[in-house]
């Protein structure tokens, strides 16, 4: 018969003590877990931004985060981490500790655009993080110069459908762009698209008639169309800005298939626990509906996001087939 070796009795009773505590960190563990969501959240939360400080999300984002401190009994703070397109934002709270504590508004430019693009992560926004409520969505405003020759979206069909070169469009972000072919394709007209850095940049173009139509934020225009600078022509929401009340959907004046949002919701990482993803939902879903956040949207031009998740769910996959068949079309004509 063969002996094994006889381990030394120090080494024995050392590695029987190794399994005993290794046993007893696997049970409690569990233990611990249901414990810190027990008494989450006990400390400040964070929500990272991937756009800089000063502009309509961070104020949006920083009223939010008022009254979800509020109702969490915790402070919560903005941080914002803008750059890369997200990435830097994204990153941040993919490496902090899954635990509630550290949120992320995700938007279109950050979550379905890249993935539609096929662009190349760190991580898998879908995967790798997971939905805890909606904050806001805003439609968007076409609007042309002062003297354009077209006053609704009918006429701006017929003339691009008339002339032998596109219309001009301007726009500043890949979502703009991609919805503006949309609108070319179910108008049944072209639509040359003109890139700038920024809403702002573009504004003086659109009011010297460089360009035929303006195509963006729907508050930032404002005061130019109040001045008579530049003319609205539609609005890109399901029903008519409040804002604007005078002013037509897109889907009124003529393309009845046709609107567009933009839109910005709440993640955490994905393997946060349940029991404290359960508590992040309830709250945020009370903030949606509380009266005091609805009238800061109203009067920004912005209305809550939905507060359904397996419906903000199905609208990112759906906004990814669809921004995938828009950019192989425009591939496919700039051929």
């Amino acid at each position: 018969m063969t002996h094994l070796p006889r381990m030394p009795r120090r080494r024995a009773w050392g590695a029987i003590l190794g399994l005993l505590l290794g046993a007893g960190l696997t049970a409690t563990a569990p233990v611990q877990a249901q414990s810190q969501s027990a008494t989450f959240p006990d400390r400040p939360l964070k929500i990272i931004l991937m756009f800089p400080a000063g502009n309509g999300l961070d104020t949006s984002t920083r009223n939010f985060a008022d009254a979800l401190g509020k109702e969490l009994g915790q402070p919560v703070v903005v941080d914002n981490r803008p750059g890369a397109n997200g990435v830097i934002a994204f990153s941040a709270v993919r490496l902090a500790p899954a635990d509630g504590y550290t949120l992320l508004v995700g938007s279109s430019s950050g979550i379905t655009i890249p993935v539609a693009y096929g662009k190349s992560l760190p991580y898998d926004p879908f995967k790798d993080f997971k939905l805890v409520g909606g904050m806001l969505r805003a439609p968007a405003i076409l609007t042309v110069p002062p003297d354009s020759r077209f006053t609704t979206i009918r006429q701006m069909i017929e003339v691009g459908k008339a002339r032998p070169e596109p219309l001009t469009i301007g726009t500043y972000s890949d979502g703009y762009y991609l919805t503006s072919q949309r609108l070319a394709n179910l108008a049944g007209i072209k639509l040359r698209n003109v890139p700038y850095k920024g809403y702002p940049a573009s504004l003086p173009d659109l009011a010297a008639g460089r360009i035929d139509i303006g195509y963006g934020d729907a508050t930032a225009t404002q005061e130019l169309i109040k001045a008579g600078k530049i003319r609205a022509l539609a609005v890109t929401g399901t029903t008519r800005h409040p804002n604007y009340p005078d002013v037509p959907t897109v889907a009124e004046s003529g393309v009845p298939d046709f609107s567009y949002y933009s839109w910005d919701v709440f993640l955490v990482r994905s393997e946060t626990p349940a029991p404290v993803t359960e508590k992040l939902m309830a709250a945020v879903k009370r903030v949606l509906h509380g009266p005091d956040y609805a009238a800061f949207l109203r009067a920004n031009g912005s209305e809550p996001m939905l507060d359904d998740m397996p419906a903000i769910q199905k609208m990112m996959t759906d906004e990814v087939v669809l921004y995938k068949s828009l950019i192989a079309s425009t591939s496919a004509e700039s051929r």
